[in-house]
């Protein structure tokens, strides 16, 4: 199966600027205006900056909450219903109870009330050392000679080049490493093969600024992706897609 492949470059000003890839891939068949409500499933995170972090339901609450504003910015707001998967069980209930379907019959209620799409997503976060080897730059500096009369009047100024050389020590640099990776499926085939995917990351110098903000825009700039229509499309090309699923 062939998926058409975007990389796009989001620019945020954070504390310092650091940059988000995010590559996209989606089946050429996929017809966004058939996408009129979707639902999100608990999205699996693992995130190590510690002293950052937020209670596991509130995460997952803001992680929703972040990727339908990014779906909304792409589809247009109020244009698509969004939904996490336990805000669907809350509606389900007006109509199963406290009996709630499972498996695949779970999707198949799903489906039934509209939703005809679902996102899964990995959230990770962790810090890389990178080291950057010692830099030699030679440059020429020039140095101005004035040379005078006996009266001290300047008669003539010369430039005398000087090779100057610059070295910068080699030493280690720490990157705060996060990526987001969300995928959708049909939700009449929650089995089979995702229709479309996205892989966004940032990478950036840490300095023990906002981590969560980090986050937020990571998760807004790849659903947005994710969800871009063809005229949204800067550069594309072919691109084949295991089947594989983790």
């Amino acid at each position: 199966m062939k998926k058409i492949f975007i990389v796009v470059l989001y620019c945020f000003f954070l504390c310092s600027i650091c940059f988000a890839d995010v590559e996209v891939w989606q089946d050429p068949s996929l017809k966004f205006s058939e996408l009129k409500k979707i639902f999100i499933m608990p999205i699996n995170s693992e995130l190590n900056a510690g002293n950052q972090l937020m209670p596991q339901k509130q995460l997952n609450a803001n992680l929703i909450a972040w990727a339908a504003d990014g779906i909304g910015s792409s589809m247009g707001k109020g244009k698509i219903t969004i939904k996490g998967r336990d805000a669907l069980i809350e509606d389900m209930k007006f109509i199963y109870g406290d009996k709630i379907p499972e498996g695949r019959e779970f999707f198949k209620a799903a489906l039934e009330m509209g939703y005809t799409a679902f996102i899964t997503a990995d959230l990770s976060q962790k810090f890389v050392t990178e080291h950057v080897p010692e830099k030699v730059r030679t440059y020429t500096e020039y140095k101005e000679i004035q040379k005078r009369d006996a009266k001290g009047n300047i008669i003539e100024t010369l430039r005398i080049p000087e090779e100057k050389t610059e070295i910068t020590p080699a030493h280690d640099v720490t990157y705060l490493s996060t990526n987001f990776s969300p995928k959708l499926f049909l939700t009449n085939d929650p089995e089979g093969d995702y229709v479309a995917a996205a892989n966004g990351a940032i990478y950036r110098e840490y300095q023990g600024g906002p981590v969560m903000k980090v986050v937020e825009n990571l998760v807004k700039a790849s659903t947005k992706s994710l969800f871009a229509h063809e005229e949204e499309k800067t550069t594309t090309k072919t691109k084949s897609k295991s089947r594989s699923r983790k």
